[in-house]
């Protein structure tokens, strides 16, 4: 498969407004610091674009790993959608590959800005993998 197919690039919306301020500038710092992640860019208060490689981690992953920071992501129904869709689409092209289940760093994050721009939440092992079906959320 071409490395053009792996590297992803897909938006990431947060809820708002929220209390500790634009939450997609908080996130672009540790977005970054995952692994497989090329790029981070804010694109408005409440929207980050995610440039990462498929075969290194997955936007599912990436998501779980903003939550488990503290972070809250649009819950709307569309986004849902979007996201089962995607979730879909990678799984199908890791299996492909011969890639098994995307993983969540293990180490932990280590903010070196503002402390108060980013949070240290993630912990070791604090999000289960789960190997079920990305629609069955929505069912």
């Amino acid at each position: 498969m071409d490395d053009k197919q792996l590297i992803k690039m897909h938006e990431i919306w947060f809820r708002g407004p929220h209390h500790e301020g634009e939450q997609a500038r908080q996130a672009e710092p540790f977005a970054r610091w995952l692994p497989g992640v090329v790029s981070a860019r804010r694109r408005g208060p409440r929207c980050l674009e995610v440039e990462y490689d498929l075969s290194v981690i997955c936007l599912r992953a990436i998501r779980q790993a903003l939550q488990s920071a503290g972070f809250h992501l649009d819950a709307a129904l569309m986004e849902k959608v979007k996201c089962a869709l995607v979730d879909y689409t990678e799984q199908t092209q890791r299996e492909s590959l011969g890639l098994e289940g995307c993983n969540l760093p293990s180490q932990k994050y280590r903010p070196t800005g503002d402390p108060h721009l980013v949070r240290e939440r993630l912990q070791h092992g604090e999000i289960p993998e789960s190997p079920d079906d990305p629609w069955r959320h929505y069912l």
